[in-house]
């Protein structure tokens, strides 16, 4: 397989991001229509109580199968052919599918036990209705299984589209039924509608693995060393994915305990700090990693080692203006989202005070799952298996430590800190088996960044202050007019300077958007 060119990383990052932005528009809707009926109240924790389970399972089966499958898909596609290929693709979607069913079957008889061993101080009502929304959802998993295969082949084949538009046809139909809701008791209704859409993003890709010219017939070949290979990868895999998910439990064990409302915050929260990294340095990532699997397979240790340092650049010259605005107008943007119906002023001081720990570490996470796929190209599932375990160990020891003090902003700064913890464990373990993934060169790109986005910031803060004397008022007209210019500063001044100082990722990016909006108009 070819490595993916500047042109071509750029192009393919543009549709993904394209994508993945209607698809977060949708989610924001989402989010501000459940904020607006329910608010932050012990209805909307139940609701993402029960809504974590079934995703955490995705995350940790589904994801961590996209991740083993890539690598293993091209290797054999390139040494043994289509056919061979197509063989493992069966196999494994068969495997998924039985596996999925299981967890399905399991989750729905144990959740009378398990969610109030994870939610205990929760009143006793509320731990009856995170149940019954939890039984509720399961069925997703069947769904999110098969998503997770289809979206492995279609990456693997260089086929982003269709992946990148699940999210939004996923979101349509809890957005359709939140519009209908109005009351706390109609939450099934949404629950229900989760499942829907996660139906309904699954069969979107089945016209995508046709055109691949796939059928699909249920098989298992035990004797596949293309399937022995996944099986001996994926378990360290899955045990790096479950135990990242251990945390988003212990928060809501710990969060049960603090006022009504903290889990909501905390959603929120993560809902806008997951942002920036979900709309555009995911997209970077994602269109990465066939080429870092494919360099892996041929053995191309110092092409990789070039490939993993740029994407670490480019994620830090567009990740950090985006961590520095969050942080510094999170109040407003948070205001901006949610604060409507049951979401009161009360909610958004909540939720930004959950978002000032959070946003530093925005580049953090973006390089941790970066990271992660370089390892996980060169089929070493053992290094983000060992990083996981410092993650959720830091983070345990933190948010324990800084939970008291700070209530629901101490989970938030704990996860900040631990993951800065595993980051320096991965690019330790990267630069000792590369060689180099040029170091020094990093640091300074982050170091002239952060100085640049710190000065957009500035200037965007200082727009905000003045346009909020000439623009006053609660309405959101008014607060966009005040917003969104002070961002676009925040964006102009980093870029602009970057360009100055002769950024060359900075000029990349700049200069292949520039030319991609030329061609359009």
């Amino acid at each position: 397989m070819m490595a993916a060119t500047p042109r071509t990383l750029v192009k393919a990052a543009t549709i993904i991001s394209g994508a993945t932005i209607l698809s977060r528009i949708l989610g924001y809707v989402r989010e501000m229509l459940l904020a607006a009926r329910f608010g932050a109240s012990y209805t909307t924790d139940a609701y993402l109580t029960a809504q974590d389970l079934p995703y955490s399972l995705f995350a940790t089966v589904s994801a961590g199968l996209v991740m083993v499958f890539i690598p293993v898909y091209r290797e054999v596609l390139q040494r043994q052919g289509e056919r061979a290929a197509e063989n493992l693709v069966r196999s494994v979607l068969t495997l998924t599918l039985l596996v999925t069913v299981l967890l399905l079957l399991l989750g729905w008889a144990l959740a009378p036990w398990f969610v109030p061993a994870l939610v205990p101080r929760f009143p006793a009502q509320v731990q009856a209705l995170t149940i019954s929304l939890t039984r509720t959802m399961l069925p997703m998993l069947l769904f999110m299984g098969l998503a997770g295969v289809a979206t492995a082949v279609l990456n693997a084949n260089q086929r982003f589209t269709a992946p990148a538009f699940v999210g939004m046809v996923n979101n349509l139909p809890v957005v359709l039924t939140l519009l209908l809701v109005a009351q706390p008791s109609q939450v099934h209704w949404v629950a229900q509608a989760v499942v829907v859409g996660a139906a309904a993003g699954a069969l979107m890709l089945l016209p995508g693995l046709r055109r691949l010219g796939f059928v699909y017939r249920p098989r298992i070949d035990w004797h596949d060393p293309g399937l022995a290979q996944v099986g001996r990868l994926i378990l360290p895999v899955l045990v790096t994915t479950g135990v990242i998910q251990i945390q988003d439990f212990f928060d809501r064990f710990l969060a049960s305990g603090l006022a009504e409302g903290s889990i909501s915050a905390l959603n929120y929260a993560v809902r806008v700090n997951s942002l920036p990294y979900g709309v555009v340095g995911a997209a970077i990532a994602t269109v990465l990693y066939p080429t870092l699997a494919s360099e892996a397979a041929e053995g191309n240790r110092e092409e990789l080692g070039q490939s993993a340092a740029r994407g670490l650049r480019i994620l830090s010259f567009v990740l950090l203006p985006m961590a520095i605005g969050l942080l510094v107008f999170r109040e407003p943007i948070v205001q901006l989202i949610f604060e409507r119906g049951a979401f009161d002023p009360a909610a958004t001081r909540a939720t930004a005070y959950a978002l000032l720990f959070y946003a530093p570490g925005i580049l953090l996470f973006g390089w941790q799952d970066f990271l992660n796929r370089c390892f996980w190209a060169m089929q070493d599932p053992r290094t983000p298996m060992q990083a996981a375990a410092v993650l959720v160990a830091f983070s345990l020891l933190f948010k324990l430590a800084l939970a008291g003090p700070l209530a629901h902003g101490g989970l938030a700064l704990g996860q900040t800190l631990a993951t800065l913890v595993s980051v320096a464990f991965l690019l330790w373990r990267l630069r000792a088996q590369l060689g180099t993934i040029g170091g020094r060169e990093l640091a300074a790109r982050v170091g002239v960044n952060l100085c640049t986005a710190a000065a957009g910031a500035l200037a965007g803060w200082g727009l905000f202050r003045l346009l909020s004397a000439v623009a006053p008022g609660s309405g959101l007209l008014a607060q966009s007019v005040r917003l969104f210019p002070g961002l676009g500063v925040v964006v102009a001044v980093h870029v602009g300077l970057a360009l100055l100082l002769g950024n060359r990722e900075g000029a990349e990016v700049v200069e292949r958007a520039v030319r991609r909006l030329r061609r359009r108009a």
